[in-house]
């Protein structure tokens, strides 16, 4: 019978893991951004997939030609809405300064007949006058017409430098700008008719006139100068007349560029307002 002997164990080629020490955790796991089985979304984008969008755009700016004419007509268009939008502004202020001119000439020829009327001894009443007598209501008119399109004027105008939310919205700049210019113009131009065009040979204006043409004089009013006056508001009414269609005629171009600019970026015109 063979003798035991004793055969020392082998060595385990795999070790024995030590026992687990740590608890476990129930705290929201913190990935890192740096670690391998988080995607790196910067290299991706360096390294962009052949044949997307992005490989075709670099390779339009390797060749530098529809990537520049984009670029050139975005600028163009955005210069062009600028310039429309600073040139809404320069005319509207020169358009308050011609209403102030025209409402303060007609005014003033108004009030200066209302003291001829009261002075004392009543010369007027020498001056030959027509069966009805003298009016100043198509006068009267255009001051009240001009004086409602100077507040409006300087209603919006305010409001387009004050309101950062107003200034902000484009379409509203744009259609409230064309609403302002369009009741402007039609005002202006009816009040302007009204004054010249009115079949009556016993309002100031034409009776100034009238005198002033047959060399008739008072002490009391200068025919000549009220007709003048009156004539140079009336002027002054037509051109704040065309300025109004001025405004109405750009805030409509820049509204139409705006909406064709939407649409060949993003196919759509967006909101109207």
């Amino acid at each position: 019978m063979a003798g035991h002997t004793n055969i020392p164990p082998l060595e385990s080629s795999v070790p024995i893991p030590g026992p687990y020490t740590r608890q476990l955790s129930y705290d929201q796991s913190k990935v890192s951004l740096t670690s391998p089985s988080t995607p790196n979304y910067t290299s991706d984008l360096k390294n962009p997939v052949v044949g997307t969008d992005e490989t075709e755009t670099n390779g339009s700016e390797k060749d530098g030609k529809p990537d520049e004419k984009k670029k050139s007509g975005a600028k163009r268009e955005l210069s062009v809405l600028i310039f429309l939008r600073h040139s809404r502004i320069y005319i509207r202020v020169l358009a308050i300064m011609i209403m102030i001119i025209s409402f303060s000439l007609i005014l003033a020829a108004v009030v200066k007949y209302d003291q001829a009327k009261k002075a004392p001894g009543r010369p007027l009443d020498a001056v030959p006058k027509p069966p009805l007598g003298i009016t100043d209501y198509p006068c009267r008119v255009f001051t009240g017409v001009a004086a409602m399109n100077l507040v409006l004027s300087i209603v919006i105008l305010s409001l387009s430098f004050i309101s950062s939310k107003f200034r902000k919205s484009v379409n509203a700049i744009n259609a409230v700008f064309a609403v302002l210019g369009a009741v402007g113009f039609a005002t202006s131009m009816g009040t302007c008719f009204f004054l010249k065009e009115i079949n009556l040979k016993s309002d100031l204006w034409k009776w100034s006139c009238d005198n002033h043409s047959n060399d008739i004089s008072s002490p009391a009013l200068d025919f000549e100068v009220i007709c003048h006056v009156v004539d140079y508001g009336w002027k002054f009414g037509l051109v704040q007349a065309s300025l109004e269609l001025l405004t109405f005629i750009v805030s409509i171009t820049a509204f139409l560029l705006l909406k064709y600019s939407y649409f060949a970026r993003y196919g759509a015109v967006g909101k109207i307002f």
